[in-house]
């Protein structure tokens, strides 16, 4: 998006996902408003007039606002009621800042998501679901999952008989429909979708087409007609980074209106759309921030079509056409240069008054201290993800603050492993664990200057499981930092699936006592990601997985009152789990019995598994050595093509291209290695046998003389030694 430039309008504070809406102007000749919901509880409104940004109303500040959504009449396509979710509180405010509607709800939980429609107020919690018609509470449902985000059908004769309908995006990888008090169906996703809005903000020609973004970086759009529905495309983003906000609004002066999609990563996408409903990129632009909110509308212009931006740190900013003038009305240059001149001198005693008050502050610190009660140590909110990352084989981390990183220190009780991310401005230090350090990770990345955001990335072995603890620093005085915590679980590269091929090899593990289903449920919430903290209401829960680590092994977990099965095509998944379920059991007190059914056949299936991934890496490795060698022949001879064969030659063209391709590509790093190792250690654990020499004779054969048939072979020997 070379042709539209961005526009810093105003901060307002921090906000939460969806929290800023444009309202569309009251009469034709004015200018559509802007509202936004902060994290302090204060609703402000702000008008953009010949490139000033003014406060129409601000309201006092209260419990931080968690959503924001335009209402009014069903019948009327104009939405300039302003809405908002607190806690379990839901306030109506009209453009002028008077509130003209309160609700208490009865939710236990907070109010994360909201939607309204007409006389229809619908809220979401972490798993409840309620909808709320003219203040009374007519609908409910309690999920199983996590609800992310939620978005009801908005045309009644798309409905046929059924109840008010919604749509749910949830932690299990599906959408769920709910119709009035119940549950209909599920429309399952290859990963877990975040977001969700209706398509082309009506839901498309058929009423009932929901476009979805996943945490993955996936831009989706799914039907979901009465009895069944479908995903009908999804298509990958110019990122991985999870989607946030999307809006469909037309901003490229095509036929339909366009799919506006916000990431958590600063990025900002837009995808035209043609007359078969399917998605194309059309231009991308980055800000560096999380996109809270994406709003459209004509704020500066009568025109051309604004697109409003919000960011976790308060930032109002409109990406328009570079073909617009930047200043409409412009002043009296005369006025203009004394309201600059007087702008520059407040500026600069303000700098003066700041730099004297910070050094009669730090001078007060130094000499009472903190017991004096002096000190005065700042509050920030640090916003923070911690997911896994599939591609990346890690663990992607992002911290961002309102004010400049200093440093960040980690700190992991288990041995993981940093590795680089481009976009990270820091210096990263590394403690070698000894006498003094007992952590086998502790490190620190001190940023640069101005950087509000920082992304890490760490990688952890399957089958260690800890705690990493962050400190988070900001360039504030006195020093303070605050404390994070995250779990990595044992088996933190499985994702959940909604199916399980039962014709694979499988080892089946099975414990068996006197447990409950709520002990059963709270060991996989150890072991597992993505497992809800709460066990389902059910007498027998099935949960399917699959491994990106080893190549796409699979794992079923079958748990009721009394009984735990679990079946893997991988035996080092089965050991993993033996060893931590025991671990826990014997913590608890809890007596066992444990059964364990090995198939051998399963080894040669895992080995099949990840030979492309080790075959497609040697061949890299074994190109860049060659091109390497054909170039430094090239110096040396003027006319090496003369006697190359066609495939050298190509080689040699394709030098830097190879080059390229194998940046970043690193054997040891990938976990590879660990997968042959880990699978022959595991199955001689299983069986009782000696571990000697097993690592050793796999690395020898990766490095000298590999092929799958050689790697069959090996582990064949070393299981009849």
């Amino acid at each position: 998006m070379q042709n539209y430039t961005r526009t810093d309008y105003a901060q307002v504070g921090t906000t939460n996902r969806g929290c800023m809406r444009v309202i569309p102007a009251d009469k034709d000749k004015d200018y559509d408003l802007i509202v936004v919901g902060g994290q302090n509880g204060s609703l402000i409104c702000l008008s953009r007039k010949s490139n000033d940004t003014t406060i129409i109303f601000k309201t006092q500040p209260g419990p931080p606002i968690q959503s924001l959504a335009l209402g009014g009449p069903a019948s009327s396509k104009k939405k300039d009621k302003i809405f908002v979710a607190s806690q379990n509180t839901v306030r109506g405010v009209n453009r002028k800042g008077k509130t003209f509607f309160s609700m208490e709800t009865n939710m236990a939980e907070v109010a994360n998501r909201m939607f309204v429609r007409g006389l229809d107020v619908v809220l979401t919690g972490r798993k409840s679901y309620s909808r709320y018609h003219d203040t009374v509470d007519s609908n409910n449902y309690l999920c199983t999952e996590d609800i992310h985000d939620v978005v009801s059908l908005v045309f009644e004769e798309a409905w046929g008989n059924r109840e008010y309908t919604s749509v749910l995006a949830c932690g299990n990888s599906t959408l769920q429909v709910i119709e009035g008090n119940k549950f209909d169906y599920e429309v399952r996703l290859d990963s877990i979708p975040f977001t969700v809005a209706l398509y082309m903000g009506d839901g498309g020609h058929t009423k009932v087409l929901v476009l979805y973004g996943t945490k993955t970086g996936r831009l989706g759009l799914a039907s979901v007609p009465q009895g069944s529905g479908k995903v009908l495309w999804e298509i990958s983003t110019t990122s991985t980074a999870c989607v946030t906000t999307i809006v469909c609004y037309s901003v490229t002066g095509g036929q339909f209106p366009d799919i506006i999609v916000g990431k958590e990563d600063g990025l900002i996408e837009i995808y035209t759309i043609d007359e078969t409903d399917h998605a194309q990129l059309f231009g991308t632009f980055p800000c560096e921030e999380s996109i809270t909110g994406i709003s459209c509308g004509n704020v500066a212009s009568k025109t051309e079509t604004d697109i409003i931006v919000c960011t976790f740190t308060g930032w109002l900013f409109s990406l328009a056409k570079t073909s617009r003038p930047m200043i409409e009305n412009l002043p009296v240059a005369a006025n203009f240069n004394v309201k600059m001149q007087q702008l520059r001198s407040e500026v600069e005693e303000l700098q003066v008054k700041v730099n004297e008050e910070r050094t009669r502050y730090e001078q007060i610190t130094k000499t009472q201290g903190g017991g004096a009660g002096s000190t005065f140590f700042h509050s920030f909110q640090v916003h923070e993800s911690f997911d896994y990352s599939a591609p990346h084989g890690a663990y992607n981390l992002t911290i961002e603050l309102v004010i400049p990183i200093d440093f960040v220190v980690v700190q992991s009780q288990l041995p993981i492993r940093l590795m680089e991310v481009e976009k990270n401005a820091s210096v990263v230090s590394e403690v070698r664990q000894d006498a003094l350090n007992p952590w086998p990770l502790l490190a620190s990345y001190r940023c640069q200057a101005n950087v509000c955001r920082l992304e890490l990335r760490v990688q952890a072995n399957e089958g260690d499981w800890g705690i990493i603890n962050l400190y988070v620093c900001p360039k504030i005085m006195p020093k303070c930092a605050q404390i994070t915590t995250h779990f990595i679980r044992a088996l933190s590269s499985h994702q959940r699936t909604h199916d399980f091929d039962m014709y694979r090899p499988l080892n089946i593990l099975q414990f068996t006592g006197t447990f409950s289903i709520a002990e059963a449920h709270a060991w996989l919430h150890h072991l597992l990601p993505n497992v809800p903290s709460k066990c389902p209401p059910a007498d027998t829960i099935t949960n399917n997985y699959a491994c990106a680590a080893n190549g796409g092994t699979q794992l079923q977990v079958v748990y009721s009152k009394g009984s735990a099965v679990f079946r893997s095509d991988c035996m080092s998944t089965i050991s993993i789990i033996r060893d931590k379920v025991s671990e826990q059991t014997m913590k608890m007190q809890i007596r066992v019995e444990v059964a364990c059914e090995l198939n051998h056949d399963s080894i040669d299936h895992c080995l099949k598994l990840i030979d492309p991934k080790l075959s497609e890496m040697l061949d890299i490795e074994k190109q860049k050595m060659f091109a390497s060698a054909l170039k430094e022949l090239e110096s040396n001879n003027d006319d090496v093509f003369s006697f190359l064969s066609p495939a050298n030659a190509k080689l040699l063209r394709d030098h830097d291209e190879i080059y390229q391709k194998s940046e970043g590509i690193n054997i040891e790093e990938s976990g590879v290695l660990a997968v042959f190792e880990n699978l022959a250690l595991s199955r001689a654990k299983l069986t009782g046998k000696s571990t000697k020499g097993k690592v050793e004779a796999i690395r020898n054969l990766v490095e000298n003389d590999y092929s799958l048939e050689n790697m069959k072979a090996l582990f064949k020997k070393m299981g009849n030694e």
